[in-house]
């Protein structure tokens, strides 16, 4: 079995209204589809966020030829060998989102060219993963209550774990008690997007929380603030969950060995794909760690379904719109209540609308 081609597409899927992340305010979303096919006539897909970079133009340059006429079945032998021809743009960023893209495809081939679901290939511990439903994104026209309405909504229909994100951190004390309200009994987090930066203006609002029983406080600062991280870690009893702007096992193993992580944040769609997210994973358990990854739920339920220290398996709401890939799928993920049901399926287990990806194609 012989790779015969490499297609990247970019796609951009307008949202409802605007998404707005800490700094950062999307109006669409901007992923990379990726679809690798063999002389064999069989092809594996990938696909992740562009973030609006040139993603697909850097696979078609500086991975494409690499993996024309090898086995695609080689997965850790393309991975290192992709990594190391580009090891001096590489590292980080948008290189690494190619290689992710890239890679998650050649293990969607690769499990279909054996006949099982990818989960089972990678280990097979469980057939239904908890649900984490991210959401609360504030906007303009958002009151309290729409907040109330849509967490009450979350844990009326089964789901265990839910993250609102953060606003204004004036306003979000507010915020959280009408959400903790909403869903008493539920594992309640509060996902930051890294918009903090001043130690002294957060650390007596979060002090605050304590009697919120937060799950988890998310990414509350960049990664390269570590000093802030380690004084917010020490200044409040509510677990963070870090590692979602961490790329590759290198990164993650200075995140492990710190301390500062209470909770494992894994995207196989930036990290480096499957190959390097499983190794994160395993790292993540021999450290006594659970891991929670990062949305993209297509992808992600194989780690739920594979690993044991997979806690949940994060999604958003597709009838808020928060998030847009799901409606390039024909076949997208189950959801039974608040949980996943591991798909039986080869591969991925999902398959894309060829035809609406191309009508979203970014020319």
């Amino acid at each position: 079995m012989k790779i015969r081609s490499v297609r990247a597409i970019t796609v951009d899927v307008p949202i409802a209204r605007p998404i707005v992340m800490g700094t950062i305010r999307y109006t669409s979303r901007e992923y990379v589809i990726v679809e690798v096919t063999t002389d064999e006539g069989l092809s594996g897909v990938g696909f992740g966020m562009s973030r609006d970079a040139p993603v697909a133009p850097i696979i078609d340059r500086s991975i494409t030829p690499l993996l024309l006429d090898e086995d695609p079945r080689d997965t850790e032998r393309l991975w290192h060998r992709v990594y190391g021809a580009n090891l001096l743009i590489g590292q980080r960023g948008i290189f690494m989102r190619a290689l992710s893209a890239v890679d998650i495809a050649l293990w969607d081939l690769k499990a279909k060219a054996l006949g099982t679901p990818l989960w089972r290939l990678l280990g097979g511990y469980r057939t239904r993963i908890p649900g984490q439903m991210a959401g609360g994104y504030p906007a303009d026209h958002l009151t309290i209550d729409d907040l109330t309405e849509e967490v009450a909504d979350y844990a009326a229909r089964g789901f265990q774990f839910v993250k609102i994100a953060a606003g204004n951190l004036g306003e979000d004390t507010q915020r959280l008690r009408a959400a903790r309200a909403a869903a008493p009994t539920q594992r309640l987090s509060y996902d930051v997007h890294w918009a903090w930066r001043d130690l002294l203006e957060v650390l007596p609002v979060v002090r605050g929380w304590d009697d919120l029983e937060l799950d988890t406080i998310e990414d509350p600062f960049p990664s390269d603030l570590s000093g802030h991280i380690a004084h917010l870690r020490a200044a409040t009893r509510i677990p963070l969950a870090l590692g979602e702007d961490y790329i590759g096992r290198w990164a993650f193993g200075d995140l492990l060995r710190s301390g500062l992580a209470d909770l494992v944040r894994v995207d196989a769609t930036t990290i480096g794909g499957i190959s390097e997210a499983v190794k994160v994973v395993a790292m993540a358990s021999a450290h006594g760690l659970s891991v929670s990854p990062h949305v993209f739920p297509e992808i992600h339920v194989h780690l739920g379904a594979a690993f044991e220290n997979v806690r949940t398996v994060e999604m958003t709401d597709p009838a808020r719109d928060y998030e847009t890939l799901y409606r390039l799928f024909s076949t997208w993920v189950h959801l039974d209540g608040g949980e996943f049901v591991a798909p039986e399926a080869p591969g991925l287990g999902v398959e894309l609308d060829w035809k609406t990806v191309e009508a979203h194609q970014r020319v």
